[in-house]
């Protein structure tokens, strides 16, 4: 990843409030491969729900999941390419 991006990235995911009972997931998106509805899939192949969606660059999303725990969801997506990922567990 080069500096630019770690910096985006470090900037997106300071404006993240966590939540008290969901996990979230900070996604870069970007080429025709890596597109939201991929993303919304491969968890939901997982058995997670996406509860909100917030679009904060045409590049980063942000999904708000009906999990705690993120972890699993962040390694499934990171196994089908998306690999500028942050994720965030719920905070209690």
């Amino acid at each position: 990843m080069m500096k630019t991006e770690k910096k985006k990235l470090a900037s997106y995911g300071r404006q993240i409030k966590l939540d008290k009972t969901h996990a979230q997931v900070l996604i870069e998106l970007g080429s025709e491969v890596n597109t939201i509805e991929k993303a919304r899939k491969i968890i939901e192949e997982i058995g997670v729900r996406t509860i909100q969606t917030q679009t904060l660059s045409p590049q980063w999303i942000l999904l708000k999941l009906d999990v705690r725990d993120m972890r699993d969801v962040v390694l499934k997506l990171t196994q089908n390419g998306f690999l500028k990922i942050e994720g965030y567990n719920a905070s209690s």
